[in-house]
């Protein structure tokens, strides 16, 4: 069994839950854990956002070609002009395949790196070939700058790092393509189209994204209060039916066993008589986190079932491994030297501890939590301050049942 220590410290009264923050500039949540859990939590739906905006390009484009194809067969276009729409049709189809297929949001922000290259490259391309239409470079450009800044889905310091490229490389572009041809006043009129929707687009896309992250930072305050018990600061109840089922499914998968601790405090209706409630809720402040200590492992779950009622979920640990965790957490208490003037079995706090364990998990997991309920009466009909083992068998269930 893992015995590494897992500590935690519950002050009287539990810490207050902190929202997250969330930076100015940058809209990146302070926390970087929480940012990478984050843009993993919005990952289905910014590759979704990604394979749509790579779609439309690519209709968009065989519209753009449809036309081009006109316009060459009747002599009023160059076969060069087909090359832009031909390409935007084929990379972004690509584009969507390979998008498709990735599994990070590091990659994926990648891809919609490369991606907004080419289409700056493309765009610039038809333009060069439509002389025509170089005085649309500002209208065009701005059009591509707020797909950028509010759809690409890419942290906003990589969506202002793309704008600033297009804003540098247009206007150089737009210079040396039309050379003396090109009158200042249309080169300082363009430039100042670039400057405001950048503006814009920047204002815009930093509210956008601070509020999706303030949005998903409020909800994990709010899951947290709802999964924490209020007087103890560990895990209540919901959280724990929560784990059982989610550990249940992931042993069975897995064949690896999963056991069950029920803690009672002994004699608690006495302690509150005798000492009052507030010392009781101070009593349970202590025993959370010896309980939380004396498990060991970062993986197991003690959490607040009710009452004086504890549970711990010991995953993939057997029989052997549970009855060493109840021993412990039998001797922790020891240790501690809680007082208990009111307590028919001595000076100091105890607690009995119903164990159950399964190996081969094919039945619903009310079972374990059932035979975890019965070891505990038992451990109190034997005397309390102890524990009482149990092995789930279905096959026994199977046969009772039959």
């Amino acid at each position: 069994m893992d015995t590494r220590t897992f500590s935690a410290s519950f002050e009287a009264p539990p810490p207050e839950l902190q929202p997250v923050a969330v930076t100015g500039w940058t809209a990146q949540l302070a926390d970087p854990q929480i940012e990478r859990d984050y843009r993993q939590h919005r990952f289905s739906e910014d590759r979704r956002r990604a394979m749509l905006l790579m779609g439309l390009a690519a209709v968009v484009n065989a519209l753009n070609f449809m036309v081009e194809l006109y316009a060459y067969s009747r002599g009023a276009s160059i076969a060069p002009a087909l090359i832009p729409p031909v390409t935007g049709v084929l990379l972004p189809i690509m584009g969507l395949l390979i998008v498709a297929q990735l599994s990070s949001p590091a990659l994926l922000e990648a891809a919609m790196v490369v991606c907004a290259a080419v289409a700056i490259i493309l765009r610039l391309g038809m333009v060069s070939l439509h002389p025509a239409l170089t005085y649309m470079w500002p209208t065009l450009m701005v059009g591509l700058m707020f797909v950028i800044y509010l759809y690409m889905p890419v942290r906003l310091a990589t969506s202002v790092g793309l704008a600033v490229v297009l804003s540098a490389v247009t206007p150089l572009w737009w210079s040396w393509s039309l050379g003396s041809a090109l009158p200042p006043d249309e080169l300082f009129r363009g430039i100042t189209w670039l400057l405001f929707a950048n503006a814009l687009g920047f204002i815009a896309a930093n509210s956008l994204q601070r509020s999706q992250r303030t949005q998903f930072a409020q909800s994990l305050v709010l899951q947290q209060l709802l999964s924490t018990d209020a007087l103890t600061g560990i895990p209540n109840r919901r959280r724990f039916d929560a784990a059982l089922a989610r550990e249940w499914r992931r042993c069975a998968r897995a064949r690896a066993p999963l056991s069950l601790l029920m803690i009672d405090i002994d004699h608690f209706k006495a302690y509150n008589d005798h000492c009052g409630h507030q010392l009781g809720d101070q009593c349970l402040r202590q025993v959370a986190p010896l309980l939380v200590d004396g498990v060991g492992r970062p993986a197991d779950l003690v959490a607040r079932y009710g009452g004086e009622e504890f549970v711990c979920l010991l995953p993939e640990i057997g029989q052997a491994g549970a009855r060493a965790v109840a021993t412990r957490l039998i001797a922790a208490l020891h240790r501690a030297a809680i007082p208990h003037p009111a307590s028919p079995l001595g000076p100091r706090l105890t607690i009995s501890i119903g164990v159950a364990s399964a190996e081969n998990l094919t039945g619903p997991d009310t079972a374990l939590f059932a035979l975890a309920d019965k070891m505990l009466y038992a451990a109190k009909n034997a005397g309390r301050n102890q524990y009482a083992l149990g092995q789930l068998d279905y096959r026994r269930l199977a046969a009772r049942a039959a």
